[in-house]
């Protein structure tokens, strides 16, 4: 098998992630669990410290995999967030959501740094870079779970739209706050000393000079889609602006996630025929690209490192959850939700997948952090398989206490 994937070369390797990963996500499917979860374990079964069907050197050349996919998952994340209908969500969802992403991220920043303290031996600006990131990442939940628990019991009332509400926003801020965080570990990593006035600027530079390259780049893909009259033209404008935007991004040093998606903010706000720009991604591109991201980026966990930071895993997880129940709590005392809301909101936003590990793998892929990305990897996917298998579960809880479940179980 070794000399078939050696000869073979990627093209065959990126095959075998393909069909792996669609028949491990059926298997999910049967268990009542969602299909990213077959896909990170197919990936972590592929991977070098198990089958080694994925090799070390494909992954060391994977960058390409993960920067396209998250082009096209970041632009329908904010495709999503047309002006009429974020308006719309009201004055609790948007304050539940600061709420809960930013305790989130302040929260695990405090405890992964204490945590990090007391079992490692780092320098100061590596335990501060390592702690920024892992708060940066805490804030986005995945809603696939959620969403397929709503679907599945017929889920209506305050909290179903509350959750909905929420999911719409939660990456978005999510990718804000990796910025923040990824800016602040950068700028330290870098220097010896922490200059708030360095960090305020680098901060800035990422997210003024991401939004004004999304906005530019959303108009021109607005402007370029008039000429395209079929689908398959449409999809080629698409994808080939969005790689062109994240590149340009890169070389220029801004946040390449947040501009991608402030091309699809600029786009569905602009352009009155916006659909034809997404349904074809969602409907024929989307899940080829989350078996081909997810496959791979599992692929990255090291057994050895994830048993060795298990505790880490756990401390993650508990960190996380603790910030976004106490967010939603408060937010939901400021805003005047519903005491259902107060209480249960934070289990249905306990899923957490998706657009973090592209995120961690981001982080991984900048050689500042060569040091410590390995870590974050392997703590990060190790907490999503876990987040993945409990989330179901957790939203059903939830759904179920605020007693919006309509149909009969």
């Amino acid at each position: 098998m070794e000399n078939i994937i050696k000869e073979g070369g990627a093209l065959f390797e990126i095959g075998l992630i393909l069909i792996i990963g669609y028949l491990f996500g059926n298997i999910a499917n049967l268990f009542k669990f969602p299909r990213v979860s077959g896909y990170i374990l197919a990936g972590i079964i592929m991977s070098p410290s198990l089958l080694g069907i994925i090799d070390k050197e494909f992954l060391q050349r994977a960058d390409v995999i993960t920067h396209a996919s998250l082009s096209i998952i970041t632009f329908l994340i904010g495709a999503s967030l047309s002006w009429k209908n974020v308006k719309s969500l009201g004055k609790v969802i948007t304050i539940v959501t600061l709420g809960e992403a930013e305790i989130a991220f302040l929260f695990v920043t405090l405890i992964m740094f204490l945590y990090l303290m007391f079992t490692g031996d780092y320098t100061t600006s590596t335990l501060i870079a390592m702690a920024f990131l892992f708060g940066s990442l805490a804030s986005p939940t995945d809603p696939t779970a959620t969403l397929e628990v709503i679907h599945e019991f017929k889920a209506k009332g305050t909290l179903t739209t509350t959750v909905l509400g929420v999911a719409a926003l939660d990456d978005a801020t999510g990718i804000i706050n990796f910025v923040i965080g990824f800016s602040i570990a950068l700028t330290v990593i870098k220097g010896s000393s922490i200059n708030i006035l360095d960090i305020g600027y680098q901060i800035g530079f990422q997210i003024f000079g991401a939004v004004l390259l999304g906005i530019v780049m959303g108009y021109l893909m607005h402007f370029l889609g008039k000429f395209a009259e079929e689908r398959k033209e449409v999809v080629t404008v698409t994808i080939g602006i969005l790689f062109i935007t994240f590149s340009i991004a890169h070389a220029i040093g801004v946040d390449e996630l947040l501009s991608t998606m402030t091309t699809g903010i600029t786009l569905v706000n602009v352009d009155k025929e916006n659909e034809r720009f997404k349904a074809p991604l969602e409907n024929y591109i989307e899940d080829f690209i989350f078996t081909l991201f997810f496959v791979v980026g599992a692929a990255f966990l090291d057994i050895k490192i994830l048993f060795e930071y298990a505790l880490g895993v756990v401390i993650y997880i508990l960190a996380r959850f603790t910030g976004k129940f106490i967010g939603v709590y408060l937010g939901g005392h400021i805003s005047n939700a519903p005491e259902k809301i107060k209480k249960y909101l934070a289990f249905s936003l306990f899923p957490q997948g998706g657009i973090v590990v592209g995120l961690s793998l981001l982080a991984y892929q900048n050689p500042e952090f060569k040091d410590f990305g390995l870590i974050l990897v392997n703590v990060v996917i190790g907490a999503t398989v876990i987040h993945e298998i409990l989330g179901p579960i957790f939203s059903e809880f939830a759904l179920k206490k605020a007693e919006e479940i309509t149909k009969k179980v």
